[in-house]
């Protein structure tokens, strides 16, 4: 672990020893002055990572906040980008949902029901499935994605952190911009916000996002139609209406639908035979499957968000409900044996009420609240069917409801005006019941024969098909002002992941909770007149009853729990505002060092190649292993360059490498992804008044070839491919 405090004390030696910066020159002209004086210091960025309005800058939690306005200059068009410009993320993709890992914790089971250990919110509301999770970043405010453990505040507890994504509100004052947009690959692409009073004290907007990917990145050999595509549509609409006596109320309502295969498009890795004796085809975007792959999902939403403010305090209530139904087709192994099909239809349905007050009393500030939360998740039905593995024609009808119920508390004392304690603590009782079915259907061996009740969870008895679990987390903060601009702080908290049953394996027992105990220390820095931040922190977890996803014989997913793994890192950002004569130029970059293993997990479910084709399973230690999807090193830096051209308005210059320094796709670490670097890029030209914009861009620019997803099971190694080389040009206009 010294090793990680030392780059940190590196990095900030390095920093502070850096030259201050030269001022704009004054016979540039007033204008100028103003301008560069906007331009050439670090905004203050307001976040609400503890339920509060809160300068970034003091908030002694590992967060990466990035403005909807520096999402555009980077390129960062949805949520599967945000790993470019955030330390320690990583999102990969399975059957077109996105999983989120952070500093190596993560949940790649995407069946229904299971919240995952990195959790994703839309202005305080939980995103609970993972196919859900993919959407276009339109009329967005900030995002904030938040490090560690989160045991007190945000409503499900998570053991690896969260994404909130945090919408425009509407204003009276008319606003509105659009874009349209054409790239390779036939895509068309376009968004509108608008915005507006109604009445007085009343304001609406309408957010549109739409792309259609016409022709994809590949062909499904074997039926002569494409591969690896995405069309998506997404309305989104706010009310915010002033009740008078300090009262408001903020009615919200979206819908989305989407097509897509990416991440379900797969077909054997490079030198991998999967059962029945057959390679890859083509290119890695190629696949040759018997069944086109596809992913239909539609999800909708209503939410009403009221806030009282009584002068000292203020009471919050955010009632929302949500509905998402997906449908897929899914080739397992990407040939045209009908080794392993999957056809499922997802639906869920999810309510949660919160009531939230935070207030001030003399050196206190403290926030209480109740969270409750209702789902209704399930298969209705998933269908396996095989002509190579006879017992693998199944049908799967179940459904797992969950009610959690949770008391929260956290005060901030300020010891002196630079010195203060937090504490928090969170009761959180998690209510899980399963029903189900498992079914025969055609192809199932004989006897039984197709239609034949195999087993059900009504002959299970109620302590199997029924849990709950309860956990006490809390969190303990002290953190002090070094200086001006400077910030340090030590937390130490624990996470919880509720225990959780496999919808796709209904009468098997739930698997039991995560546990994180998170140790961490971080430092904040605004330097040099507020031309360069610095934030880094390092920090070690202790993860136990890791739930982990393998697949089975029959080819279906199973869950289960390694024992515990040691989890240490460190991982910053430095933003830098250089001083030049005539524009703005900014630097970002962030880097995360990892060290992440399993220090028990004796009964690990390995897989290795068999003679005839796929692979054969045995049990074995992966102890000391490196746990999945945790590179050891991942880092990125990005320019951002602005400048006036006369008339013609100013020209802007965007450019961001990511590199990725590798990791493992299993337990067994006999699958890895090797390290691979990302660039991204856009040229800008923007109107004098700021009113037209033009751009071009490009995405993996170097046509870098890897896997965003990689399944290792019964039938074989097999794998789905990340974008290759994108770009297209797009026209936006302001009123």
């Amino acid at each position: 672990m010294q090793v990680f405090f030392r780059m940190s004390s590196v990095i900030l030696l390095s920093a502070v020893s850096m030259p201050a910066m030269a001022q704009a020159s004054a016979s540039q002209g007033q204008d100028q002055v103003e301008e560069a004086a906007k331009s050439d210091h670090l905004e203050d960025i307001v976040v609400t990572a503890q339920r509060r309005s809160e300068n970034l800058q003091r908030v002694p939690i590992s967060i990466t906040a990035v403005t909807g306005e520096n999402l555009v200059k980077a390129g960062i068009t949805d949520t599967q980008a945000l790993a470019i410009v955030t330390p320690g993320l990583q999102l990969n993709s399975v059957r077109s949902a996105v999983v989120p890992f952070l500093r190596g914790i993560g949940t790649v089971n995407i069946t229904p029901g299971d919240e995952g250990a990195t959790a994703v919110y839309v202005d305080g509301i939980l995103n609970p499935v993972a196919t859900a999770n993919v959407f276009a970043l339109n009329n967005v405010e900030r995002v904030e994605v938040l490090r560690g453990p989160q045991g007190t505040l945000f409503g499900r507890n998570t053991v690896g952190g969260l994404i909130n994504v945090i919408t425009k509100d509407p204003s009276e004052t008319f606003g509105m911009n659009a874009e349209v947009g054409y790239g390779n690959y036939n895509t068309v692409f376009g968004s509108a916000y608008v915005t507006g009073g109604l009445a007085p004290g009343v304001a609406a907007d309408v957010a549109v996002y739409g792309t259609h990917q016409g022709d994809g990145w590949g062909r499904n050999l074997n039926l002569g139609t494409d591969a690896n595509f995405n069309r998506e549509f997404a309305l989104r609409s706010k009310l915010a209406v002033d009740l008078g006596t300090n009262t408001t109320a903020i009615f919200s309502a979206d819908y989305s639908h989407g097509e897509s295969d990416i991440g379900s498009s797969r077909q054997p890795l490079p030198g991998a035979i999967s059962t029945g004796g057959l390679l890859a085809v083509g290119s890695i975007y190629d696949n040759a499957g018997e069944v086109p792959p596809r992913g239909r999902k539609e999800q909708y939403g209503f939410s009403l968000n009221l806030s009282h403010d009584f002068g000292s305090a203020t009471l919050r209530s955010i009632t929302a409900y949500r509905h998402y139904n997906v449908e897929s087709n899914l080739d397992a192994d990407g040939t045209p044996l009908k080794v392993f099909d999957i056809r499922d239809t997802q639906v869920a349905n999810t309510f949660q009420q919160e009531l939230l007050l935070t207030g001030s009393l003399s050196n206190l500030d403290y926030t209480v609240g109740l969270f409750y939360y209702h789902s209704a998740a399930g298969y209705h039905p998933i269908t396996f069917a095989s002509t190579v593995r006879a017992t693998n024609n199944l049908i799967i009808d179940d459904e797992m409801k969950t009610n959690s119920f949770a008391a929260f508390a956290q005060g901030t004392y300020s010891i002196t005006p630079s010195t203060r304690i937090t504490a928090g603590l969170r009761y959180t009782r998690d209510e899980r019941k399963i029903d189900g079915t498992i079914t025969s259907q055609a192809g199932f061996p004989t006897p039984p024969g197709p239609g034949v009740l195999l087993s059900s969870t009504a002959t299970l008895p109620a302590s199997v098909t029924n849990r709950h679990f309860e956990r006490l987390t809390w969190r303990g903060v002290i953190d002090q002002e070094l200086g001006s601009g400077i910030f340090a702080y030590f937390s130490a908290s624990r996470g919880f992941k509720s225990g959780v049953f496999s919808t796709t394996t209904p009468t098997a027992p739930a698997v039991q909770p995560e546990t994180v105990d998170a140790y961490e220390v971080g430092l904040k820095a605004d330097l040099f007149d507020k031309r360069l931040r610095l934030n880094v922190s390092a920090f070690k977890y202790n993860y136990k009853n890791i739930q982990v996803t393998s697949i089975g014989a029959t080819g279906s997913p199973i869950l289960l729990n390694a024992a515990a793994g040691k989890f240490r890192g460190v991982d910053g950002e430095i933003i830098y505002i250089a001083p030049v004569s005539i524009g703005s130029l900014q630097f970002r970059a962030n880097f995360s060092v990892l060290d992440a293993k399993y220090s028990s997990f004796p009964s690990a479910l390995f897989y290795n190649p068999a003679p005839g084709g796929g692979n054969s399973s045995s049990f074995g230690d992966a102890s000391g292993n490196a746990a999945v999807q945790a590179p050891k090193f991942a880092s990125s830096i990005s320019v951002d360059y602005s400048v006036p051209v006369g008339v013609l308005g100013n020209l802007g210059l965007t450019a961001t490498w990511a590199h990725n320094d590798g990791f493992f796709w299993d337990a067994q670490n006999r699958v890895s992804e090797p390290s691979f670097d990302v660039v991204n890029g856009e040229i800008s030209l923007t109107s004098v008044d700021e009113t037209w914009r033009i751009r071009l861009f490009g995405k993996n620019i170097f046509d870098k070839k890897r896997y965003i997803f990689v399944s290792i099971g019964a039938n074989g190694d097999t794998g789905a491919a990340a974008s290759p080389r994108t770009y297209g040009v797009a026209i936006s206009r302001k009123f």
